[in-house]
């Protein structure tokens, strides 16, 4: 998820885990373990390349083996720095609570994270909740920021420490209710309209969890549509675009580059090639960033382009433009789809 959500999650567990002892301290430090394992960002700034950052983010820096052991070396630095004033043990279960709990955190959203290296590369997305969700972190913010105003003993504050985390957990455990009765409506709709599909993927669209992109896959064809819990009226069926995957467009770009792609989109990409050295790989497992267009150049604002050069595969991601107007658009596109059909 965000950043700022894996620091309110990391001071949580400093809290609860050390705030008695170490005050305003303990938040400071579980924040720190919250954003450790995203540093893995600042590889991709040594690499320089968008197939490194692909390939390299939410790896073994997200990995829970290596979260048990990294939280060895730093809880024995901050034991001797604070000159074993507070034990061992609560240094190491501040540190490995913080940095394992920012990877379970991520493994709900749909980027995928690979949890289980290195004896699985597999990234686990289990698609329940979008990577910036204000309703789960808002209320989780408002409780931490009131706690850093009590005193380290008032019994209150370990009390609303535990609060913010419950009242974040139920959240959590809510979005799962809602993805199983999307999913249903999704799957229902497919089935109502004869779609042929081997496998349906369903996620929340960003900054909510109330309109959700659902997709019907085969071999040939992605089926999209996107269904808000809170439109009115609600509708029978969902409306969906087809999309030709074009898996045949694959033959002369094959290689690291494209398979890791593929590998990355848990099998929802499709292709598109607007000229002999060119191919538009769309990794669609998001849904759409545009609710208007059929046309997937236009409904992907994101995309990854593979250009042959030479006997070189080269792979380049193509992000818009985001000006103050382009955002003011999307928003208010996402805000009337969420209400209206």
């Amino acid at each position: 998820m965000d950043s700022l959500t894996q620091i309110v999650l990391g001071a949580a567990v400093g809290e609860v885990v050390l705030g008695k002892k170490a005050g305003n301290k303990a938040m400071l430090f579980g924040a720190i373990a919250g954003t450790v394992p995203d540093l893995d960002v600042l590889l991709s700034l040594w690499y320089k390349d968008d197939l490194s950052e692909i390939a390299l983010h939410r790896g073994y820096s997200h990995a829970l083996f290596v979260h048990v052991l990294l939280a060895i070396p730093l809880a024995w630095l901050c034991f001797k720095a604070y000159k074993q004033k507070y034990t061992f043990k609560d240094w190491y279960l501040l540190w490995s609570l913080g940095l394992t709990t920012h990877a379970i955190l991520d493994a709900f959203t749909t980027y995928g994270t690979r949890l289980f290296l290195p004896f699985s590369s597999t990234p686990v997305g289990l698609n329940n909740i979008s990577v910036i969700d204000p309703a789960y972190t808002l209320p989780f913010m408002g409780i931490l920021i009131y706690c850093l105003f009590l005193k380290r003993d008032n019994p209150n504050r370990l009390k609303w420490a535990w609060r913010s985390i419950y009242i974040s957990s139920a959240y959590m455990l809510a979005t799962f209710g809602v993805k199983g009765y999307v999913h249903h409506k999704f799957s229902s709709s497919l089935q109502a309209q004869n779609l042929p599909y081997s496998f349906i993927s369903t996620s929340p669209t960003f900054f909510n969890n109330a309109l959700w992109a659902g997709m019907g896959i085969s071999d040939s064809s992605i089926y999209m549509g996107e269904y808000s819990v809170l439109e009115s009226p609600q509708p029978d069926t969902i409306r969906f675009v087809k999309y030709a995957r074009n898996l045949q467009l694959e033959k002369g770009f094959e290689g690291e580059a494209l398979n890791t792609l593929k590998w990355f989109s848990q099998g929802a990409y499709l292709l598109e090639k607007p000229n002999d050295s060119t191919l538009n790989v769309y990794i669609v497992k998001w849904g759409r960033t545009n609710y208007q267009e059929t046309e997937p150049i236009k409904s992907f604002v994101f995309y990854q382009q593979l250009q042959k050069k030479g006997n070189e595969v080269v792979l380049h991601t193509v992000r818009p433009k985001m000006d103050k107007q382009v955002f003011k658009m999307a928003f208010a596109q996402l805000w009337n789809r969420i209400w209206v059909r």
